[in-house]
């Protein structure tokens, strides 16, 4: 073999990582905060789906009350999630009032069957032996049925708890060819739950725009950058399996329709130091298991504690990479300075992605975009990054385009958008990232609203945020 071929240096990081010499790039990130498992937020709901939901309000009343009887026999010990569960059913049932058919229950009963095993987590068979017996008494006296059913109803059960192929081929009975989508939806959270989550963090000293790049990331409003500064909570977001038009939150109560109220007004008895909110990522970053935590922002001269929140965050390397958010209108100041020192030691052999943030402030008439990142890029060196990666971006541009994309605009953000779009047209971003992440690429778009994306270099950061999840160099995103 040569010695420095190809395949000798493959061998060689292969032995390097069996030794642990690298163990943030094989370790896992923690997903328990208090006493819930952060993976059993990263599964969708599934109950818009079922036909339940244009039934008479009668059928959805006696849906509910079996559903109920049926999680409270199984005796689980996971009542905060299962409550909230029970919570979201009922709410997303009655929350449609247009009939559009009718049934008898007993064309619910599988549908019933898969439902109970989602609001148990998809771990039925996991409970103690009288409950889950408890359950099949109920469910058989409610929907009793030949020796055919019984089997069928076990087989439903015992393929979603294996999960993978054998749902697959649970689709493929003519007995469930009507539960199909739902059966489908259940393989998507059960494989997207199976997958490592990518830990990232984001820092940035007061007013870089962290909470803004974390809604553009996610194409929502979720994270709530004033109450994380007055209160110093760990504010930590988990990516979902699919789009339910859902989000919840972890805040004391668990809350899985959570609306403006809940997630721009802090819970007063959750005394932990975490909220949780899980939501769908529309992007780059859709199908990447994540979980990523926003600290509050360091300002040395402000309240010392959210300094010592964020510092014990990052020297706990709970992550994978760290997303350090620059601000482009007040650069190499003394908070930014001396974060950047600390951020250095303390971060380790752990990947440091530096976001430039607020580009929209630079004025390309009057200020060469290239020449402040090249400014920017040698402070950088000056701290000891050595070959520190800098994305350009304005995450406000971004967060608009994808909200555009989605939700829709009122009109004061249509105004803003447009004025984006001309000025990024100018700017030309593409041809910095064209120039420094050469295998990056991003599609044009002739809807100049989505190719703002593109332009305010939000598209580009997530493709690179992609690249280093899902593997790094061969990705053209390598930054270690």
């Amino acid at each position: 073999m040569k010695k420095y071929g190809k395949r000798y240096r493959k061998l060689q990081k292969e032995k390097e990582l069996s030794k642990g010499k690298n163990p943030e790039i094989r370790k896992s990130v923690s997903e328990e905060v208090n006493d819930m498992n952060t993976a059993l937020l990263s599964m969708s709901q599934i109950a818009g789906y079922n036909p339940i939901v244009h039934d008479a309000p009668d059928r959805k009343k006696e849906y509910l009350t079996r559903l109920n009887s049926y999680v409270r026999a199984v005796g689980r010990n996971r009542r905060k999630y299962e409550k909230a569960q029970l919570c979201a059913y009922e709410k997303i049932l009655f929350g449609t009032e247009e009939i559009r058919e009718t049934h008898h229950i007993d064309f619910y009963r599988y549908y019933m069957l898969l439902d109970v095993l989602h609001v148990t987590g998809y771990q039925l068979m996991d409970s103690r032996e009288a409950g889950l017996s408890a359950f099949w008494d109920k469910y058989y006296l409610d929907f009793p049925g030949e020796e055919e059913h019984k089997l069928l109803a076990g087989r439903v059960v015992r393929s979603v708890q294996e999960g993978g192929g054998q749902l697959r081929l649970l689709k493929r009975k003519r007995e469930l060819s009507q539960e199909r989508e739902y059966i489908e939806l259940i393989r998507k959270n059960i494989s997207f739950q199976k997958e490592k989550p990518f830990g990232m963090m984001v820092t940035a000293t007061m007013s870089a725009g962290k909470s803004t790049f974390i809604n553009a990331l996610a194409g929502k409003y979720i994270c709530r950058a004033r109450n994380l500064a007055c209160t110093g909570k760990i504010h930590c977001i988990v990516n979902k399996a699919f789009e339910d038009n859902l989000t919840y939150e972890y805040d004391h109560d668990l809350v899985m329709t959570a609306g403006h109220e809940e997630l721009m007004n802090e819970n007063g008895k959750n005394r932990s130091g975490k909220i949780v909110v899980s939501t769908y990522f529309h992007g780059e970053l859709e199908k990447q298991r994540m979980i990523l935590n926003d600290s509050p922002g360091v300002n040395f001269s402000g309240n010392k504690k959210h300094k010592e929140i964020t510092d014990k965050l990052i020297k706990g390397k709970d992550y994978h990479l760290l997303i350090y958010i620059l601000n482009a209108t007040q650069m190499s100041t003394d908070d930014e300075e001396r974060h950047l020192e600390f951020v250095r030691q303390a971060a380790g052999r752990h990947p440091v992605l530096f976001v430039l943030n607020k580009v929209d402030a630079v004025n390309p008439e009057e200020e060469n975009l290239e020449t402040i990142i090249a400014r920017q890029k040698e402070y950088l060196k000056e701290k000891g990054f050595e070959n520190p990666a800098i994305c350009p971006v304005s995450a406000k541009a971004g967060y608009l385009s994808k909200k555009f994309a989605s939700d829709g605009l009122s009109r004061t953000e249509e105004k803003e958008l447009y004025s984006y779009v001309d000025k990024f047209e100018r700017m030309g971003l593409a041809g910095y990232y064209a120039k420094n992440f050469r295998n990056i690429k991003v599609r044009d778009t002739v809807i100049e609203e989505r190719q703002l994306w593109k332009t305010s270099g939000m598209a580009y950061t997530e493709k690179i945020i992609k690249g280093i999840a899902t593997g790094g160099k061969r990705n053209g995103s390598d930054i270690y």
